[in-house]
């Protein structure tokens, strides 16, 4: 049977921390924004929830999990589409390439393309299907979001502050859309700081005042219940009447980090350093500083009874010492033009290392073997031990070209090297193509992308982060290999 609940918050709490490490550090100068906020949605429910920006922008993170609760949990097995107009006012991207990114994480390639071109057959995509993103107005953002959230497989959908940024004719397409999602039994959540659009179109109503949940039920005793907090507060006369008004809520978000629940609070006199420090933050602290210690300890010894440290590089260097062994593995082309057997292959394609000689390898190349310089490729085993790491830990140090868009470009791993020319309109041959305009290449094998290049950026940083030397590296990724050649800035990425 279908599980009717959709999404469930369970006592949701968040805090800002101090951008100071010390204050961090104590545990000082936490500003909470949610306290103890519950909530559930229902199938074919649209659920309306009001409060200021900050508070509704920190609580659909939550939702989705940008950010984790700082007490509480979100429930759900849904697949969740988050819209907001602000989360994307300063993305340089295309429209084009922007709704690919955002159709990628929701629909099979198949679908993606499909929708691509039917939104491109839209007057007002059309429009501005080259434009950038951060060249759009709001109001065309807004319009953008509300036409694509028609095409996104999910199950729950949420809308924050869109009210703000509609023109009047959107409003009505937008109120055609929900409606549309409500009669299909799925959830929409929206996250508003007016409560003209709830109204319109919500069917339970949830205001979170300083945080906290002060009303929760039916829509049209909420806005009555609201429309008097309203009226209430413009009768407010002087400075000294303000500070007065809503005073129990007001302590109630403030006093968060002298209470916890079922305990008296305490003074500033009977609050000890201890009660101030993170527990926390003191176990992992000393957790770090014995990994250290020990570390070093090792080295140390390493170094007495050995005579000497040795490294990874160090290590598979013997391999190459013998004569003849044939081997599956490959070698990365090093020079900008390889010429063997009269082809010229381009930088960083890969080729067939049968034979590994002292300063030399036995290539395969249109199935004819040749004997190429060893400082002419870089030797690539993948059975070899690399150094591993996660993909987006190397991201940061790629260039900006290719880091902002990489889902965009990644997408086209292992399909026909055709499919690809076309859709890029690539300067190509039978080994590689490059994208017009941007330092990315890929690399075709037997017909199909089997590696894409890219710049890379921060080299020595990097070499210092992984506590490495040689500029030519190998790491071993969640889907492949990022292969990085430091001395000409430029990453290699082959998928598995």
């Amino acid at each position: 049977m279908q599980d009717i609940i959709l999404l469930r918050g369970q006592e949701l709490s968040y805090a800002k921390e101090s951008i100071h490490l010390r204050k961090r550090i104590l545990s000082k100068d936490e500003h909470l924004l949610l306290k103890d906020v519950s909530f559930t949605l229902y199938r074919g429910e649209v659920l309306g929830v009001l409060s200021d920006y900050e508070t509704l922008y920190y609580l659909k993170d939550m939702i989705t999990g940008t950010i984790n609760p700082k007490a509480g949990k979100v429930k759900s097995e849904a697949v969740i589409a988050s819209l907001d107009v602000m989360d994307h006012v300063q993305n340089k991207h295309q429209v084009q390439m922007f709704l690919s990114e955002l159709f990628d994480e929701y629909m099979s390639p198949q679908n993606v393309d499909e929708s691509l071109e039917e939104l491109n057959e839209n007057p007002f995509f059309k429009r501005i299907w080259y434009k950038q993103v951060d060249a759009l107005t709001r109001a065309e953002m807004a319009a953008l979001l509300m036409e694509a959230s028609t095409y996104i497989e999910a199950d729950v959908f949420i809308f924050c502050n869109m009210s703000n940024h509609l023109s009047d004719g959107n409003r009505v397409r937008f109120k055609e859309i929900v409606s549309a999602f409500e009669k299909d039994d799925k959830g929409v959540m929206l996250l508003e700081t007016e409560v003209d659009m709830i109204k319109r179109l919500s069917n339970y109503f949830l205001w979170l005042s300083y945080g906290q949940v002060r009303y929760e039920g039916g829509v049209q005793k909420g806005i009555a219940y609201y429309n008097k907090y309203l009226k209430d507060k413009s009768q407010i006369k002087n400075v000294d009447e303000e500070a007065l008004f809503d005073l129990k809520w007001k302590r109630n978000i403030s006093e968060y980090a002298h209470y916890k629940h079922n305990m008296q609070r305490l003074s500033k006199k009977q609050t000890s350093l201890i009660d101030q420090l993170s527990i926390r933050r003191i176990i992992i602290s000393l957790v770090l500083l014995f990994i250290i210690m020990t570390s070093s300890a090792v080295i140390f010894m390493n170094i007495n009874f050995t005579g000497m440290g040795t490294t990874v590089e160090t290590e598979t260097v013997p391999m190459e010492e013998e004569e003849g062994i044939e081997s599956f593995v490959y070698g990365l082309v090093l020079d900008d033009n390889l010429e063997i057997g009269g082809e010229t292959l381009p930088y960083l394609s890969l080729v067939d290392i049968v034979e590994i000689h002292d300063q030399s390898y036995t290539v395969v190349v249109d199935e004819t073997e040749h004997e190429v310089d060893e400082s002419e490729l870089l030797y690539f085993n993948p059975a070899s031990l690399y150094t591993e790491t996660a993909f987006d830990e190397l991201l940061q140090y790629a260039g900006d070209s290719f880091s902002d868009s990489y889902q965009f470009y990644l997408r086209m791993m292992n399909r026909g090297s055709e499919d690809v020319i076309e859709q890029f309109n690539l300067e190509a041959d039978e080994y590689h193509g490059e994208v017009p305009g941007l330092p990315i290449t890929y690399h075709f094998r037997n017909d199909m992308v089997i590696s894409i290049t890219f710049p890379a950026t921060d080299v020595d940083d990097l070499l210092e982060d992984y506590g490495l030397t040689e500029n030519q590296q190998i790491f071993r990724v969640e889907d492949g290999y990022m292969i990085l050649d430091g001395e000409n800035e430029n990453w290699v990425y082959i998928n598995r």
